[in-house]
């Protein structure tokens, strides 16, 4: 295991994620060991599967790693690395981020008791069911939500109120390039997520079916970023509402690179959303965005203010969002610079803080008089939109 020099650093806290694709949470894990690591007080070490992509990435980043030899949670090889680690480097804090991690933190809870702490991240917002699952939850000393949302669900399932905290997910915001002027006259829509049923991209095909059929509104098209078992789907009934010549379909791609050609950001979810990175992504990039009305969603943009929200599933709806969007300028660029105002309170940095705070409640510390930012709900617009 790669530690920290920086031996002076009295709280050691082992980030457990299990995945091996670098997707959302993964890049969490990632900022959040990062901006652990500038700390004085907090020594963080990442356990993921050795050649994982988010191994590689913290071993190209000089994050401290323990490199697993697997994936799987009850793999005895898995186990007798994680022990290991444990009791050579006196771990306090298990903080796990994925499903298969929560069984393996819930595994060394069993073991070694009230000489650890365990904490959950969870973020969906599926309902928890008893069994195993809901086990893991009701044993871990706190459980966080990266949406209230969804510290709700956790809530519902009977895990005690004082145990739950919600903290949202962060980005940072310097590993994104601003809006360029394409100056072409067309609008570009984009949507970014996994090819997956709760993504909502049946209700965006159908929003673009209504928009064909408009007359006097600017060229415009639809780009769709993410990869999963609904291509063909998302295809097929694209051909079907004949709106496929308005569709770009570009597989996984690093966002940060299509953000600045586009103009507007479409989040059309219908179920399962968390503290949703793609919100943020186009808000620190300069897009408007328009959303559905997850509660997620809705806890991040406020109708009107910095977003529009639309009903969830509800395509005339959005398409009616969307020609605002294409028709109104002033509109555009209010809800651009209200955006761009809103994600500071969502960035990596506040992330970190609030879950450092978290730690050392949980070892009885005081707080360290650095308070996270918090999201301003009273702020109103300089003009309705």
């Amino acid at each position: 295991m790669r530690s920290d020099p920086r031996q002076a650093k009295n709280m050691h806290v082992l980030l457990v994620d299990l995945g091996n694709e670098l997707r959302g949470g993964q890049i969490q894990v990632f900022y959040l060991a990062r901006a652990l690591m500038r700390r004085d007080d907090i020594a963080p070490v990442v356990a993921c599967p050795r050649g994982s992509a988010l191994a590689l990435l913290l071993e190209r980043e000089g994050i401290p790693l323990l490199p697993l030899p697997g994936r799987a949670p009850f793999n005895p090889l898995v186990l007798f690395t994680v022990e290991r680690a444990l009791r050579r480097h006196a771990f306090r804090i298990i903080h796990t981020h994925d499903a298969n991690a929560a069984s393996l933190g819930w595994i060394f809870k069993t073991l070694h008791g009230d000489s650890l702490r365990l904490i959950h991240s969870r973020r969906v917002s599926y309902p928890l069911h008893n069994g195993m699952r809901l086990k893991k939850y009701l044993l871990a000393d706190a459980v966080v939500g990266v949406s209230a949302e969804i510290s709700a669900v956790v809530e519902q399932a009977g895990v005690p109120a004082d145990r739950i905290s919600t903290i949202h997910s962060g980005i940072d915001p310097s590993r994104y390039r601003p809006k360029a002027a394409r100056n072409d006259g067309r609008v570009v829509f984009l949507s970014i997520g996994a090819l997956t049923p709760q993504k909502g991209y049946s209700v965006l095909l159908q929003a673009m079916s209504v928009l064909k059929e408009m007359e006097d509104l600017p060229p415009w098209e639809v780009r769709i970023v993410g990869q999963g078992p609904l291509f063909n789907d998302i295809l097929d009934e694209a051909v079907q509402l004949g709106v496929e010549s308005r569709l770009a379909l570009l597989g996984r791609q690093d966002g940060r690179k299509i953000l600045p050609d586009c103009d507007v950001l479409v989040v059309p979810s219908v179920d399962g959303e968390g503290s949703s990175a793609a919100i943020k992504e186009g808000w620190v990039t300069g897009l408007p965005v328009i959303c559905s009305s997850l509660p997620s969603n809705t806890e991040l943009v406020r109708d009107k203010i910095d977003g529009l929200v639309t009903p969830t599933g509800n395509p005339l709806a959005l398409a009616a969002a969307m020609t605002r969007c294409m028709m109104e300028d002033p509109l555009r660029a209010r809800l651009s610079a209200r955006g761009r105002a809103r994600v500071w309170q969502f960035t990596d940095r506040a992330m970190a803080l609030a879950y450092a705070a978290l730690y050392r409640r949980l070892e009885g510390q005081p707080e360290d008089g650095e308070a996270a930012p918090q999201p301003d709900e009273n702020a109103e617009p300089d003009q309705p939109a």
